[in-house]
Parts: structure tokens; C-alpha cells; sequence
């Protein structure tokens, strides 16, 4: 979690130096809230800062099981000195028309790290094994698209961001813990992105580096 959030605040630190500016996307789930946490302490510019989420589940803010709430608990004092966290879902907005909004929003931030995690199915985002539809597709003209995994935590409804956006990305991380996702993420290393998801990062312009912890 600490070489998490030092890398996460290199990278802002060096966005703001060359352009003024930092976007960084973020997971969610419980691996990396910690690193969160550790990277909000720290003294940054945070008013030149955008957090935006690598994907989110298609419920509420308020409802447990999403990735915005999570990350606003999280980076809470960055938020509170000036930080902005661009939103995936809007209230009142169907799955589709929610899609549209944030591919809207989305199209425009140039990412300087996107921190990814993994599932124990090998998924990446919400990007699942048999449910890809055009996440993957290189060309898609799009940032941000509506995806349903049926079976998947929190909510089968998602938003994600697709592999062209994150392909320009200018670093990825990739954060997992413990034995099992180790062992999930080397099988990955010699399949194929439709049945592990995660193994599109390895391939990505953008470099990429791995974090594990035990």
C-alpha cells in the first residue's frame, strides 16, 4: 500500500510539473482503499488534482457497493483542499443514458496512472471473462461504456472505461493481493483476453507495472 501510494503521488506530482495538471483513475474494491488513504495524507496541489474511477457499478451513491462512495471516504481530505472527483453514475439516468453521460465527461481527461485491480476470474475493470462486448475493441471511439456481468459483486450493471481510453493512459498499475490472485494473474500471462481479461494490460502502449502484496 505504501509503494501504492508513492507511485500514485510520483505520478501527480510529475503531471502537475509538465502540464499543470493530474488525472488519476482509480478502482475500486477493498484491496486498495489503504493506498488511498496513505496517498490522501500527503501534501500535494490537490486543487490542480481529477480522480476519476476506472469503473463503477450502475447503483447509487449512497448504496454500499459503490466505487464513488468508496473512493470519496478514502481521498476525503484530498477532496476537502480542493481535488475533484469526476462522477460515473448520475441519478435518475438508465443504464445506457448513464454510460453516455460519463463517456461525455470522460472523453476529455487525459489520464496520467490509472491504478487496476483484478478479480479472482481474472477480470480487470469491468471488464469479465464471456461479457466483453467492445471493451476491448482498440478502435472504440469511446471512453466510457455500459457493461452487465451477471453474477458480478455489487451489481450486475456496470460503467467502465474501455481498452483504447486506458491504452492512453501515460503509466498503469496493476494492484492484487494474496497467493490465490497471484496465482490467477501468472495463468493470466499466457492466456487469452477473452477468457482473462486482465492479460489485455499486458500489451497496452502505456507501461505497466505490478504490485503484489501477501
Amino acid at each position: 500500500m505504501e509503494a501504492t501510494a508513492l507511485r500514485l503521488g510520483e505520478a501527480i506530482t510529475q503531471a502537475l510539473t509538465l502540464r499543470g495538471a493530474a488525472c488519476a483513475a482509480l478502482s475500486g474494491g477493498t484491496t486498495p482503499e489503504p493506498a488511498y488513504r496513505k496517498l490522501a495524507a500527503r501534501g500535494l496541489d490537490w486543487r490542480r488534482v481529477t480522480f476519476a474511477l476506472v469503473d463503477e457499478r450502475f447503483v447509487p451513491v449512497e448504496h454500499e457497493a459503490s466505487n464513488e462512495a468508496m473512493l470519496r471516504a478514502a481521498l476525503k481530505p484530498a477532496l476537502d483542499h480542493g481535488a475533484a472527483l469526476v462522477p460515473m453514475v448520475a441519478p435518475a439516468l438508465t443504464h445506457e443514458a448513464a454510460a453516455a453521460r460519463a463517456d461525455a465527461l470522460y472523453a476529455p481527461l487525459e489520464i496520467d496512472i490509472a491504478l487496476m485491480g483484478m478479480g479472482g476470474d481474472a477480470h480487470t475493470a469491468s471488464w469479465f471473462p464471456g461479457t466483453l462486448g467492445d471493451a476491448l475493441d482498440p478502435e472504440n471511439p469511446r471512453s466510457v461504456i455500459a457493461a452487465t456481468a451477471p453474477g458480478a459483486a455489487g451489481s450486475a450493471a456496470r460503467l467502465t472505461l474501455t481498452l483504447a481510453k486506458l491504452s492512453r493512459a501515460r503509466r498503469l498499475l496493476l494492484l492484487i493481493a494474496g497467493e490465490d490472485k497471484r496465482a490467477v494473474l501468472e495463468a493470466a500471462m499466457h492466456a487469452s483476453p477473452n477468457t482473462a481479461p486482465v492479460a489485455a494490460l499486458f500489451n497496452l502502449g502505456a507501461p505497466l507495472e505490478i504490485l503484489w502484496a501477501a
